[in-house]
């Protein structure tokens, strides 16, 4: 069973009906008894950074969420990979799960480049697996890991800016894999691997 957890973030059925396409069991929930027999957890995200930990403090499940994630495979999608890390510069005193240690960029408007960074962009892979093509991109922040290492995969975006990162048993996009068709659904067919192993 893959459970997307249910914090107030939008977006979340189509993100289901993305993965349904590929694994048989995908629920939506925050309830934490689901979350912890999951074989896998999606962390979706659309919104503000201290009004996503907010909302994952209220329905108790910040504390567990920082246990169960090391040890269960985990997909970080936009906002949700954000959660992730130490803080981010939207909400600069709220702490973040802090799993994968690094901090949360606010993107600088440039010249010609626009914020947010919203559209189709050529995704640029630094280490296996190789994601190659386009995603779908919407976003105002970027994330920033301590590990330079755990970063697979950058956009040009005035600057280059990681667009994926792994790190054992997580991955995180930066774009949206339910709305980057072949790509997206590598992606998702990546994660479930991991599931599987």
């Amino acid at each position: 069973m893959i459970v997307i957890i249910d914090y107030g973030s939008g977006n979340l059925r189509s993100i289901q009906k993305s993965f349904e396409r590929f694994y048989p069991e995908v629920i939506i929930s925050r309830n934490l008894a689901m979350i912890e027999k999951a074989e896998g957890l999606v962390l979706p995200g659309v919104g503000a950074f201290g009004d996503a930990i907010k909302e994952l403090k209220q329905y108790d499940l910040f504390n567990p969420l920082k246990t169960i994630i090391e040890r269960v495979p985990t997909l970080g999608i936009c906002l949700g990979m954000q959660l992730l890390f130490s803080y981010s510069e939207e909400s600069i005193d709220v702490s973040g799960l802090d799993i994968i240690p690094g901090k949360v960029i606010k993107l600088k408007e440039k010249d010609f480049i626009r914020i947010p960074h919203t559209g189709w962009n050529r995704l640029i892979p630094t280490s296996e697996p190789y994601f190659y093509s386009y995603a779908y991109f919407n976003h105002s922040y970027y994330c920033s890991p301590n590990d330079k290492n755990i970063i697979i995969s950058y956009v040009n975006h005035g600057i280059s800016v990681p667009v994926i990162i792994l790190k054992d048993l997580i991955i995180g996009t930066q774009f949206h894999p339910e709305k980057s068709k072949d790509t997206g659904d590598k992606v998702i067919k990546y994660f479930i691997s991991l599931i599987k192993r």
